[in-house]
């Protein structure tokens, strides 16, 4: 085989692999968000959260276990708020390090009975950005804790933006 041909086939195979890049990158580019199962913990997080981005603040609390939602309103949420983030949300698993979140304060209901126990996390990456500049961007893990009840799946705890500790009656 002459040198004139090695050279030839010698820019097929980069040239492939790099074609094939492109390819992968496009693809991924497209597709567009994924909406999970609302009947799962992850998709009533993605809920919760889609609806603060979007300022829906009534859908945001309609997913916040009653018990633990107590007198807050919806505007006791949009107080706290900020809509400009993205998030990634991950299983307990999803992350490199497991975020725990340990509320040992005593919270109350109605009537001094307990309020219900988170049963299971959803762990999430929320990112900030304000403007532009160094140090104008930043993350914060969230552990959201979840209940099921009534065939339903509820928001535990005082869930970020963590309001519910401001409006609740002492």
């Amino acid at each position: 085989m002459s040198d004139n041909r090695r050279a030839k086939r010698s820019w097929l195979l980069p040239t492939g692999l790099l074609a094939l890049v492109v390819v992968l990158v496009v693809i991924a580019l497209s597709r567009g968000p994924v909406t999970l199962d609302p009947d799962t913990p992850e998709g009533t997080v993605q809920e919760y959260l889609q609806a603060i981005r979007d300022q829906r603040w009534e859908d945001a609390v309609a997913v916040i276990h009653p018990d633990w939602l107590g007198s807050c309103e919806a505007t006791d949420l949009e107080q706290f708020a900020d809509p400009d983030f993205t998030a990634t949300l991950g299983t307990e698993n999803g992350f490199g390090a497991v975020v725990e979140q340990n509320f040992t304060a005593e919270v109350r209901g109605s009537g001094e009975e307990p309020l219900p126990e988170p049963t299971e996390t959803v762990e999430v990456t929320i990112s900030h950005t304000s403007g532009a500049g160094l140090g104008s961007s930043w993350d914060e893990y969230v552990a959201f804790g979840l209940i099921e009840d009534d065939d339903f799946w509820w928001l535990g705890n005082d869930p970020w933006p963590y309001f519910i500790w401001n409006c609740r009656e002492g």
